[in-house]
């Protein structure tokens, strides 16, 4: 004889009623993607790499949130240094870490170490004295808040929301967190 199992319809459809609620608040990408950029998934694993092994090189260690940023600048960085001398190769980016030791970087940290690269390039006055260098710093004095809102960036709210105008992540406060307004007038 089989046991009898008492069923709730009540607690089936709270349950349900939860599921599908909670399932209108996603962002578009899955739990275990930390940010997906013009159709390039990373997953939280893989940014958690890349951030562990980046900040191995690394003066001052930074927060996952900088490669997320890193990640997202990089279709842009891209299209701006494309046929220009400082132009990175996977395979040159995949040196210059194993220089600094890291030897098995993953597809976060290639990427994001490349971005990094082409930041360092414009941040580096040579690369304003050099002839070679002025079509690709004409690509990037021309890129505008239009081009960053053009990159489809998809972030884990866990790490922030995409802000194209400053080019970085804005951190992201629940709406049940509210400022003490005692805090707040100090």
């Amino acid at each position: 004889m089989m046991a009898r199992v008492k069923r709730h319809p009540l607690k089936t459809a709270l349950a349900l009623t939860a599921v599908l609620a909670l399932a209108g608040c996603s962002t578009g990408i899955g739990s275990d993607t930390a940010v997906s950029v013009d159709g390039t998934d990373y997953t939280v694993a893989e940014l958690q790499e890349a951030t562990t092994q980046l900040n191995a090189l690394a003066q001052q260690p930074g927060e996952p949130q900088q490669v997320v940023a890193d990640l997202a600048l990089l279709p842009l960085l891209d299209e701006v240094f494309a046929g220009s001398p400082a132009e990175t190769t996977e395979s040159a980016v995949r040196q210059l870490l194993a220089t600094n030791g890291v030897n098995d970087p993953g597809r976060a940290t290639l990427d994001a170490a490349r971005s990094r690269q082409y930041q360092q390039v414009l941040g580096d006055q040579a690369t304003f004295q050099d002839p070679a260098m002025a079509e690709a710093l004409q690509r990037a004095q021309s890129v505008t808040t239009e081009d960053l809102a053009a990159v489809e960036v998809d972030v884990n709210p866990r790490y922030g929301t995409w802000d194209a105008t400053n080019g970085g992540l804005s951190p992201v406060v629940p709406d049940w967190i509210q400022a003490d307004d005692a805090a707040a007038d100090s």
